[in-house]
């Protein structure tokens, strides 16, 4: 027997540090099917059986308003899984447990796991929890996913729930106007299910009972409901409970999906007509989705009332609220949130970032120097490959990982730390400003990262509109593979400024996403703005396991990167500009296939002050990684070291145009990767030829702007 488990619960709530303690490193990553939405899974043992542990997006709900929140419902409802692992926030119940009472109408097996029990224990708060399973239908076991605490009782109540399952309906523990309701609407699609309290294979024993009967019971009509097709469960419809009370609150989804005749449609009509006329005559104007709501929250409520949990109006004023009288005031946010970065690129670029970068390059020449002292005697093309190509290529784009670490290092302490949150929020008023909410800046800030994945997680921008015009502005982020090559241009052309330099190409992008946000509002996204909601989490200290899986993984993927891509470019590069086209080898580079294309590009960049052919077609591999412009200077200015390149470049550029070169590479057509990325999730040509056009006519622009004026002004 094989036990399928889904995690499930809030952004925030430790369902990741839950998904890593559980299962350690023995982890599958893909994507869901159809979708480029991250998909997690793990195998391990339970109680001597094997189990599979699937992580679904985080959601608040489970209302179809979000990519996340139709992937969590379709897959308990479709899947079936043998238990739901819910992890709830204790320190934030009462916003929790909507998810939960949610994921319990769905009629499976729900463990809730109480995550930050150590937190209100400190607090002195020592509610009930075997009082709230009680209430609740459901096991409810305290844990500590950073320590590891309570996981015995977890897995004990799981696989509990999982060899002798126990069901609570939620809807018992609704308002007597619920209750009638959804009793209407049943009864209107054919009755309650009698397979409801079973598992999976007595369930569709009754449902194929029913469909022999061939007629209107509520096994025949149940089956229709829901439109639910994936491979493995096409037999398996939604419970008809859970469809009731999605017709109930006016789910397009399923009021589409649903084959119901207009007998059962009027008779749905008439029973949500009366629930809400019941509602309006205490709260004039709501509706019967609001209705849901308010049921929901008021069985929440007074099942943390009976059991001792604090409700969230209750709070005493936190350490948290405390804290964010500062860093959201009105006034200081946004002064904070920039010195927040300057510190970030103060200690990547300036001595911690550079020490280390140093050590690296001193590994790199002496496996340089022992190359080419063992290759002494090899043909001289093989030792100019190995060395000057492979070794200065690649070796050239490494050096710079310890300072890409120290970026990724802030960022996973700012996230987990609940300072991202806060940056959203603060950013919420700049960006409503040309017509997007703080929900995108999430995205936009996974862009100093990599714009591929930044332009992925737009996905949880719910409104259309809006996700496009994120995916579109996102590219001005500075990302972190260009982070080579600030550090080398900076290092060489502005060395005791290269802090300053970068946060002001970093600045500079968001002014131009304001302005490029700005002309879009005005042009090709006109209308449907959308409000911004955000939860706030509490502050909380890092988990150190955590943020150095994550270092771990970034390094991991940028040395993979460095051994593939960076490798092929270096040996591209160095073919490129060691033979002329007739594939004669060349003494001057110049001469070669690489200096006859650029000497044909060049032109197009003197204006901008980089007319040398080398800087030139650099920008070309940058096309295929950021990296490589790095790595083809390398190759293409025989620079035997990074150290040597920087002496080399100083020489080539003036400030002035250095600091031009640096804003095109800001600005210009990200990776084909990230093109790619856009095409896929914007679904049109149209948008990703406007993304890459709108790229390079503002770079060009820009740095032609940057070059000439500084020129006149005499910079």
């Amino acid at each position: 027997m094989s036990i399928t488990i889904a995690l499930a619960g809030n952004p925030n709530s430790g369902k990741t540090t839950l998904f890593n303690a559980l299962t350690g490193s023995n982890q599958y990553v893909g994507n869901w099917p159809g979708v480029t939405v991250e998909r997690k899974e793990a195998r391990f043992d339970l109680k001597g059986q094997q189990a599979t542990l699937v992580d679904l997006p985080g959601v608040y709900s489970l209302s179809p308003y979000s990519i996340e929140e139709n992937i969590t419902r379709h897959f308990i409802a479709q899947h079936a899984p043998d238990v739901v692992l819910n992890i709830v926030d204790a320190t934030n119940i009462e916003r929790n447990l909507y998810l939960t009472l949610q994921l319990m109408e769905l009629e499976r097996p729900v463990v809730i796991a109480l995550n930050l029990m150590d937190e209100l224990e400190r607090r002195g708060i020592k509610p009930d929890c075997k009082a709230l399973s009680r209430l609740l239908g459901a096991p409810v076991v305290p844990i500590s996913a950073k320590k590891g605490q309570g996981f015995e009782a977890l897995f004990d109540a799981v696989y509990q729930q999982a060899t002798k399952p126990v069901i609570a309906y939620p809807i018992r523990r609704y308002d007597e106007s619920t209750r009638r309701a959804l009793e209407e609407i049943v009864s209107a699609l054919g009755g309650w299910d009698s397979h409801s309290a079973f598992d999976l294979d007595e369930h569709r024993e009754h449902r194929d009972e029913g469909e022999r009967d061939d007629d209107h019971s509520a096994q025949a009509q149940h089956r229709h409901i829901g439109g639910y097709e994936d491979e493995g469960d096409e037999d398996f419809a939604p419970p008809t409970t859970w469809v009731a009370i999605k017709l109930l609150e006016g789910d397009e989804e399923i009021k589409t999906s649903a084959q119901l005749s207009d007998a059962q449609r009027a008779r749905i009509r008439a029973a949500i007509d009366a629930y809400v006329e019941r509602g309006r005559q205490k709260h004039p104007g709501i509706d019967s989705l609001t209705l849901m709501v308010d049921a929901r929250y008021a069985a929440i409520e007074r099942a943390l009332d009976a059991s001792g949990f604090p409700r969230q109006r209750d709070h005493e004023t936190t350490i948290s609220d405390k804290i964010d009288r500062v860093l959201t005031h009105r006034i200081f946010a946004f002064p904070i949130f920039l010195a927040v970065l300057a510190l970030m690129f103060a200690l990547t670029f300036g001595w911690p970032g550079t020490a280390l970068s140093d050590l690296v390059e001193q590994g790199v020449g002496l496996l340089s120097e022992g190359v080419n002292a063992a290759l002494a005697s090899a043909p001289e093309w093989i030792r100019a490959l190995l060395v000057d190509g492979v070794i200065a290529g690649v070796g050239g784009v490494l050096v710079f990982l310890p300072q890409i670490l120290i970026i990724f290092l802030f960022m996973s302490i700012l996230e987990d730390s609940g300072y991202m949150s806060r940056a959203a929020f603060i950013t919420d008023r700049l960006l409503r400003r040309f017509g997007l909410s703080g929900r995108s800046f999430i995205p936009m800030l996974m862009g100093f990262g990599c714009t591929t994945t930044a332009v992925i997680a737009a996905r949880g921008v719910e409104n259309e509109r809006d996700r496009r015009m994120t995916i579109l502005l996102t590219p001005f982020m500075s990302c972190g593979a260009k982070l080579p090559v600030y550090g080398l241009i900076t290092a060489a052309i502005f060395p005791g400024n290269s802090a300053l330099v970068v946060l002001s190409l970093y600045l500079l992008g968001i002014i131009l996403m304001v302005v490029a946000g700005l002309v879009l509002r005005k042009t090709t996204f006109r209308e449907g703005e959308t409000p911004f909601v955000m939860e706030l989490p509490a502050y909380r200290v890092p988990a150190v396991k955590n943020v150095a899986r994550r270092l771990w993984d970034r390094a991991k993927d940028f040395v993979v990167r460095a051994g593939t891509i960076i490798f092929a470019m270096s040996v591209v590069v160095w073919f490129l500009q060691s033979f002329s086209p007739s594939l004669q080898m060349v003494s001057d580079p110049a001469q070669s296939m690489f200096g006859r294309l650029g000497a044909f590009i060049a032109p197009i960049f003197a204006p901008l002050g980089f007319g040398e052919w080398q800087k030139s077609v650099a920008l070309l591999s940058g096309l295929v990684a950021k990296e490589a412009v790095v790595s083809t200077m390398q190759v293409l200015y025989a620079a035997g070291s990074t150290a040597q390149l920087g002496t080399l470049l100083a020489s080539k550029f003036t400030p002035l145009s250095a600091y031009a070169y640096l804003v095109f590479i800001l600005l210009y057509t990200p990776c084909v990767s990230a093109v790619a990325a856009i095409r896929r999730e914007t679904g049109s040509w149209k948008y990703t030829l406007l993304s890459v056009l709108m790229q390079l006519g503002i770079a060009y622009v820009v740095a032609l702007l940057v070059f000439q004026i500084g020129s006149l002004l005499g910079a």
